[in-house]
């Protein structure tokens, strides 16, 4: 739904913006100077990148070298706990008892976990065939087989164990590797540590050269700006009046987009239309449901003795016949509506939305040079409008959503689910402030048979005469709904039991006249049910209008049928338990 107003929002921002409320005069500039600008501009861009590369090397070259030193921290710690957990195995299989098999379990579990990573760095610093990985693995295998001859009090074979495999010279020969790898390892420290010193003293001579031709730019725009300083503060000016302009714009769009009626979108328009067209008075018009006149719906900053004409005809207003802005002169010179009489100049502007008309907004001037202070707001009262007649357009298709969600489509009366919510309402509200409500069931006699002899075109056209005369016979408290079929039900808060009776007696003789103009008789039956009279709760105040109804029926139709009143009520006793209404009461 808001889908258009982007379109055509968008369109008149950029009309109030591209034209403008303060056209300014650019300067001219100097070519020459023009030129050295952009050059200065494009070495300091080029050296900034130079600069940015550097520090992005310096990083890689940093980052490169932590990378060595972790590696170089985690072989060490590799070898340290390869060479505990062989400390902690001759220990054990000399006869030490200080020696713990946790201590030497804990080792090799912080070992596995590195050796993985670690030892295949060390392959290409040993002398045999075997990998360093597969080393460990073996050492492994041999403490295993030592501990469980250890354990079995087998410390001789643990240590021949030792001996044969020789664990403390393969042990010897990774530590020996290790070395070999760290003093390689430690060497590359030195090449990133130049590395980064070097791109460091680079990126800090950049650094100042940059720096020197900045500051020889900026006193290069110094110079120049002192000769374009009244262009720059016209266009400074203009620029932050037009995004204040589309600020405000913009800020009446997001409100209005939550008006929920024409009394909110009016008191936007109205605080907007003085913040962006001040010393500006206005007044909008919006069609009427009929569309024959524009009614006038709200005004700002106009004096009492000023008064506006409450309508306009569409036939006496040429901007709505030309479909753009018209000025009405002051004077009544030139081409002016019929309806301008106010002696001032007035800019009409029609306002539009989804290619329908929906009303026109007014600005109004007097005093000298009016019609040309009036053109020159012309861009931002479009903007005005549009953003107004989306919003109108908005509330509309609101309000005709929620009719066709809550009314029936063929009476114009409220539907069945808006009936039950309603009622819900005001039973509630009659026993919570001990008020009375009443309602009344009616049921047109014989429209079935009323169909079949005359069609259902006729049938339709009863049921909307009907609904139209019960409506208008009705006060602006009382609601009326399409029960059901030909049933309808009329609700009447704060309406004693007799007094709906009397109202039904009336409708009941309006829709019998309704048969002269249809030449066929066409008549109603009616139940009146009340709270406290006859009921206490929703349902069985529709089962008593409803009892009362089929009562009616079975009286002979065309009358009106009251529920009994209550038991146990002795201020609401009655002689009779069904009355039937005297149809001269409501005569």
């Amino acid at each position: 739904m808001m889908a258009p107003s982007v379109g055509t929002g968008a369109s008149s921002l950029m009309a109030a913006t591209t034209d403008g409320l303060f056209p300014i005069a650019r300067p001219r500039r100097n070519a020459r100077p023009a030129s050295l600008s952009a050059g200065i501009i494009v070495l300091v861009f080029f050296m900034v990148a130079i600069v940015a590369t550097g520090f992005a090397f310096i990083d890689a070259q940093q980052r490169a070298l932590d990378v060595h030193r972790e590696a170089a921290e985690s072989m060490r710690t590799t070898l340290d706990l390869l060479t505990e957990a062989d400390s902690i195995i001759t220990r054990l299989a000399v006869g030490d008892e200080a020696a713990s098999l946790t201590d030497y379990y804990g080792a090799l579990e912080a070992l596995g976990a590195l050796s993985a990573a670690n030892m295949p760095l060390l392959d290409p610093y040993l002398a045999g065939e075997t990998g360093a990985l597969a080393a460990a693995q073996l050492l492994e295998s041999d403490w295993t087989e030592a501990v469980r001859l250890a354990s079995m009090a087998d410390l001789a074979g643990a240590r021949a164990l030792l001996i044969d495999r020789d664990t403390g010279g393969l042990v010897r020969e990774l530590r020996d590797a290790e070395d070999n790898f760290l003093e390689q390892w430690t060497a590359r420290f030195s090449i990133y540590e130049e590395r980064i010193a070097i791109g460091t003293w680079v990126v800090l001579l950049l650094q100042v050269a940059g720096g020197t031709l900045a500051i020889v730019g900026l006193i290069h725009a110094y110079r120049l700006s002192r000769v374009e300083a009244n262009g720059r503060a016209a266009a400074v000016a203009y620029a932050d009046a037009s995004r204040d302009q589309v600020k405000k714009l913009f800020d009446m769009a997001d409100v209005l987009q939550v008006a929920a009626d024409h009394t909110d979108a009016n008191a936007v328009l109205r605080a907007t239309a003085a913040d962006l067209v001040p010393g500006f008075p206005g007044a909008l018009y919006i069609f009427n449901n009929s569309r024959d006149r524009l009614v006038l719906t709200s005004f700002w900053d106009r004096g009492t003795d000023q008064p506006l004409p409450e309508t306009i005809p569409p036939s006496q207003c040429w901007a709505l016949k030309r479909g753009k802005p018209h000025l009405n002169h002051a004077n009544g010179s030139k081409l002016c509506c019929d309806h301008h009489s106010t002696g001032d100049a007035v800019l009409e502007i029609p306002m539009m939305a989804r290619g329908e008309f929906l009303g026109l907004l007014q600005l109004f001037a007097r005093g000298d040079e009016a019609e040309a202070r009036l053109l020159a707001v012309e861009n931002m009262g479009a903007a005005l409008a549009d953003g107004m007649s989306l919003a109108l357009a908005n509330i509309a298709l609101r309000e005709k959503l929620r009719n066709q969600a809550l009314r029936d489509p063929l009476t114009g009366l409220y539907n069945r689910r808006y009936m039950e919510d309603t009622l819900t309402r005001f039973v509630r509200l009659a026993e919570r402030e001990q008020r009375t409500l009443s309602v009344i069931m009616i049921d047109l006699d014989n429209f079935k048979r009323l169909n079949d002899e005359h069609g259902h075109a006729m049938g339709d056209a009863v049921l909307r005469e009907t609904a139209s005369t019960i409506v208008s016979s009705l006060r602006e408290t009382d609601v009326a709904c399409r029960y059901g079929g030909e049933e309808l039900i009329v609700i009447l808060p704060d309406c004693e039991l007799d007094k709906a009776a009397e109202k039904a007696e009336l409708l009941r003789l309006r829709i019998e006249s309704l048969s002269a103009t249809h030449n066929t008789a066409i008549s109603a039956s009616f139940g009146v049910a009340s709270i406290p009279h006859t009921s206490h709760a929703t349902t069985d105040l529709l089962a008593a209008a409803d009892a009362a109804l089929y009562r009616a029926k079975q009286g002979g139709r065309n009358c009106v049928m009251k529920a009994p009143r209550r038991i146990g009520r002795p201020e609401l006793a009655h002689d009779d338990v069904i009355e039937l209404m005297p149809r001269q009461a409501a005569e």
